[in-house]
Parts: structure tokens; sequence; C-alpha cells
């Protein structure tokens, strides 16, 4: 499966949630189907990040890409979050900030431990790099990005997961795809629970047992997503100029059209 194939995959499992969430009254299998989208936008952002982090000119290009692909966003994510109830509109922000502030993580990541240099860590960067990841956390969380508290983390824990399942030098799968998958699967072992819990404001064991009964497609629609990234063959296939600007203008865009949609049906 290549890169190519994962973003048209990621394109038409966000519009599908979209759709069943702002048009359809949350319908459940296509929200589940959704639950496919933001592991693999984060995952090819990681990959992303690693391709082109040794250029530091291309990875401040990216951070300004970022930042305007947010504020364009942002207007079309509250109109199709919420029509017209303009009241609603800080209720939550768009998913390119939340992958900007994983972004941020990676960026720091490699500042302090470069992926193609090797030697003893040192206990202060440990802690500042620790921290550094809280942070980002937290911010998500506060300004009530998607994915809370976890969404940045996802988008760096996948970052360590290509940095370790790669050779630094020729980008070459080390791993197989089970182990591939097996990995993944810890990562949402983690990554969704924590999310669950925040979900029920930190409530008690027995609210957080019933939120993730609640949200069983969304745990099948992520053990899909690793499936799926599992038989990545890491290769980039079709990649021509009008697809990638397609790929990149994607979010807003569909954002713009289905925000369209419940104005005139009065949402």
């Amino acid at each position: 499966m290549t890169g190519f194939v994962l973003r048209i995959i990621a394109m038409v499992t966000m519009l599908t949630d979209h759709i069943a969430c702002n048009l359809l009254d949350n319908q459940i299998v296509m929200r589940s189907i959704g639950r496919f989208a933001f592991p693999i936008y984060a995952f090819l952002l990681a990959e992303g990040f690693i391709f082109y982090c040794k250029n530091k000119d291309r990875v401040l290009k990216h951070i300004s890409s970022l930042i305007v692909l947010i504020m364009v966003s942002e207007f079309f994510y509250d109109l199709m979050e919420c029509g017209t109830d303009f009241g609603s509109y800080f209720n939550s922000q768009n998913n390119i900030l939340t992958l900007f502030l994983g972004f941020l993580g990676m960026f720091i990541t490699e500042e302090l431990y470069p992926r193609d240099k090797k030697g003893k860590k040192d206990f202060r960067s440990i802690i500042v790099l620790v921290s550094a990841y809280l942070l980002l956390g937290f911010a998500n969380y506060m300004i009530k990005g998607n994915f809370n508290l976890v969404g940045p983390w996802l988008v760096i824990a996948y970052y360590w997961f290509i940095r370790l399942s790669r050779d630094p030098k020729t980008n070459e799968n080390l791993w197989k795809w089970w182990k591939k998958f097996a990995v993944l699967l810890l990562i949402f072992a983690i990554y969704l629970p924590i999310y669950f819990w925040v979900r029920t404001d930190f409530g008690s064991f027995n609210s957080w047992v019933q939120k993730m009964y609640d949200y069983i497609p969304w745990i099948i629609g992520h053990v899909g997503a690793a499936l799926i990234l599992s038989l990545y063959n890491g290769k980039n296939g079709y990649h021509e100029g009008w697809f990638k600007k397609l790929y990149i203008s994607f979010y807003p865009l569909h954002a713009c059209v289905i925000g369209i949609i419940r104005v005139f049906l009065g949402q």
C-alpha cells in the first residue's frame, strides 16, 4: 500500500465522518469508518516531518504553511460544525491545529535528539522533552482542540514509531507488517483510554468503562486504521502536483461545502 492510497483513504474517511456527524445525525457506521481518518493524517504528517527534518528551511516553511492552513480552515470548520449557531464557534478547534501542536512536538524532539545522531541521552534534555510533550497536550485540551490531551501525542508517538521501525539512512522498513500492527495497537491501547477518560471529564472508573463501551465502533475503526498503516510500504506512489494541492486543501474545502449545505438546510 502506497502513500497515495493512504491519502485517498484519509480524505474519503474524513469526508464520510463529517457528513455523518453534521448532516446525518451521527450515523454510526459512517462515523466508525471516519475513525480511520485522524490516525492516518497524523501518521502522514509524522512521516513527512521525518523525511525533510534535516532541512530546516523546509521545516520552517511547513510550519508557516500549517499556520496559514489553520487560519483558513477555522471559519469553514466552525461553519461545518455549528452552522449559523455562532455562539458555539469556540466549542472546538479544527484538526489542523491539533496536528500543528504534534508537529511542534516532533520539531522539539529532533532539536534535542536528532534522528541521525546517536549518543548518551542527557537526563535534563529528557525532562525538557517530556515536559514539552505534556504542555502540548495540555495546550490542545485548554483550547478545546480535537482529541483533547492525546491528539498531539499521537503525532509524536508516530514520529517515534517511524524512527524506530525504519532505517535512518535508507528509510526502508525494518519491521514486518505484523510487528508494526502490534505496536500500533499498543499505541492505540494507551491513546484511546486516556482520550475516553478525558471525555468523561476525568470521571469515575464506571463512567470511563461506560464511555469505552459507548464508543466501541470508534475502537474498531482505530483497529482498522492500524491494519492499514501496518500494510503501508513506505513508497509515495502517485504524487503529481495537482494531487498534492488537493490533499493539502481538502480539509478546508470539504468543510466549506458541508458548512454551506448546513446553512441552506437551516441548521
